[in-house]
């Protein structure tokens, strides 16, 4: 029985160890954290994603489709214009440790399959060379490792804020700033809402209070705290592989640029990068393949939106966009999102 070793405990590592473990290697997952559930400056949390779950399920071995709830109210606001998306195919799910919770769920199923699983064991620059040959780093967004790395990447600022709420209603909100490059969302799933602010750091830093006052004003959300997370990154290279002293090593999730850049949409690409590494490990040719399948049309992506954020682009392609009710470009993006996705889940409603 091969000994297999993955580097941390969210949607790609968990999904890399239950699918190895049922082919019979000995699966062993090291995670920074003391629990399950991520750094405590990010969760719990919720995330909206396109998902087919019938496709996703097939691929990966796994029926995730009672973890996510459908989304009631989909919609952002770019450029001060509210433009409502058609809610369908969109769902949302609970990132942490919670029994509710994604990564929860996916724990328990890896624990049934037999996954050891290490806490408090972190990837750092002492030990990364001690890395074996064919192990799986499937580490997210937060982590100063990338750097020790050489992933391309820019470091972020990101804040993040949860609350408990009345309201049952399942929504996502978007925001697109004229001013700044980055992401912000609110997203809420059976009365657990939370909010995501990412921008570059050399973004000004009024920005911050700018998004949160928008929050308010646009949606009625306040929140008693926001939380800064150290060492959050954007991954700018998409790759299945990596050289660490002369030994091959796997990337999957975030760290090896499998997300869509421009919307952001990640859950969804996590679960089937975890599967791709699964694959990588049994064939490398197999591996690289499907790597190469799902991410054909996602370089592109990269590209556009730097150029959107280099050259400023928004201010011609957002008040294009606005002006539109069915948006081919953005119908048509949904093939760089590397999962299974539907056709029409990011069609346009109505904008006012």
């Amino acid at each position: 029985m091969k000994n297999i070793e993955i580097y941390g405990a969210g949607l790609s590592g968990l999904t890399a160890a239950i699918n190895l473990a049922r082919d019979g290697y000995k699966v062993t997952v090291f995670e920074k954290e003391k629990t399950l559930g991520g750094a405590k400056t990010y969760t719990p949390s919720v995330h909206a994603t396109p998902i087919h779950f019938e496709k996703m399920k097939n691929y990966i071995g796994i029926d995730v489709e009672p973890f996510f709830s459908k989304l009631d109210i989909f919609k952002a606001n770019i450029y001060n214009k509210n433009v409502t998306f058609k809610p369908d195919h969109i769902y949302v799910t609970e990132r942490g440790s919670s029994k509710d919770a994604l990564d929860y769920n996916l724990y328990k199923i890896a624990e049934e399959e037999g996954v050891n699983f290490e806490f408090s064991h972190p990837l750092t620059t002492d030990n990364i060379h001690e890395l074996k040959e064919g192990s799986i780093i499937a580490i997210g967004q937060n982590t100063p490792i990338s750097k020790n790395l050489k992933i391309r990447h820019i470091p972020l600022k990101h804040y993040h804020a949860v609350k408990k709420t009345n309201n049952k209603k399942n929504i996502c909100v978007a925001f697109f700033s004229q001013k700044n490059s980055g992401y912000f969302y609110i997203a809420s799933k059976n009365g657990l809402i939370s909010a995501s602010i990412g921008f570059r750091q050399s973004s000004k830093a009024k920005y911050l209070r700018d998004v949160i006052e928008k929050i308010k004003q646009t949606e009625g959300f306040e929140f008693d705290k926001w939380t800064l997370t150290p060492y959050a990154i954007f991954a700018e290279k998409i790759q299945l592989f990596k050289k660490i002293a002369n030994k091959k090593i796997i990337l999957a999730g975030y760290i090896s640029g499998f997300f869509d850049p421009f919307f952001n949409f990640g859950v969804n690409s996590a679960l089937v990068s975890g599967k791709i590494a699964a694959i990588t490990v049994r064939s490398e040719k197999q591996g690289q393949q499907e790597f190469n399948s799902f991410t054909k049309n996602l370089r592109y992506t990269f590209l556009i939106d730097k150029l959107y954020t280099m050259l400023q682009l928004k201010n011609i392609f957002i008040p294009w966009i606005v002006k539109k009710s069915n948006i081919p470009v953005i119908t048509n993006s949904i093939n760089s999102i590397p999962g299974f996705t539907h056709d029409k889940c990011l069609e346009i409603v109505k904008v006012e």
